[in-house]
């Protein structure tokens, strides 16, 4: 779905559990991420689903016993071993959309990562967006000064966010999901590319 809209994402494979999932790592390059991709769980990270940081075969070996054991009892589709983002002074990021009974598809933007219903940093538009829209949900965000360089930071590509967010639009007015969530969406200076996404249609 993110390829059909242009919406970048890093390179991936699905590792069946019966599999050993080394050669696949040794074909996507290090350092990576290995998720458990299961039905019953929404959120990764509340179940320990979620394993970063892994530089050679044997981890990447002992990450999928690791996730195996987590989810003992759920259902797992498969592992998903995925190449690290390591944008410099990069900044999480949710993109997220959802049909409203009076105004249909809206898209949202905020600050994002593990937090994002804590720190509730959001800004909403009705679908379909302009690039100007898009812009100005950037703006409206309490922490904008860290996405335009804060404290010596490098600003994100405001330019690339502004295109993920145009084809976030239009996926959603298109597809019309239930639910939409890109997150993290990692922005940093010359780059933008969604690390996690769930898509919800009945």
């Amino acid at each position: 779905m993110l390829s059909k809209y242009k919406i970048p994402f890093p390179k991936f494979a699905i590792v069946q559990p019966s599999e050993d999932p080394a050669p696949y790592a040794k074909k996507l390059g290090f350092p990576l991420v290995m998720k458990a991709l299961s039905p019953q769980v929404s959120h990764k990270t509340e179940r320990g689903g979620v394993i970063l940081g892994l530089v050679s075969a044997k981890q990447v070996q002992e990450a999928k016993s690791e996730l195996l054991r987590r989810y003992q009892g759920v259902e797992i589709e498969g592992l998903l071993l995925q190449r690290m983002v390591l944008g410099k002074d990069s900044v999480e990021l949710i993109v997220g959309g959802k049909r409203d009974e009076q105004f249909g598809q809206m898209i949202m933007l905020g600050m994002g990562g593990i937090f994002v219903e804590v720190m509730k940093d959001v800004s909403f538009r009705i679908c379909p967006i302009e690039k100007e829209d898009a812009l100005q949900m950037m703006r409206e965000l309490r922490a904008y000064p860290v996405l335009s360089g804060a404290r010596g930071r490098k600003p994100i590509d405001e330019k690339r966010l502004a295109s993920v967010l145009l084809n976030a639009s239009e996926l959603l007015v298109k597809e019309d999901p239930d639910e939409f969530d890109i997150n993290p969406l990692i922005a940093w200076h010359d780059g933008c590319m969604a690390v996690d996404v769930r898509i919800m249609k009945k």
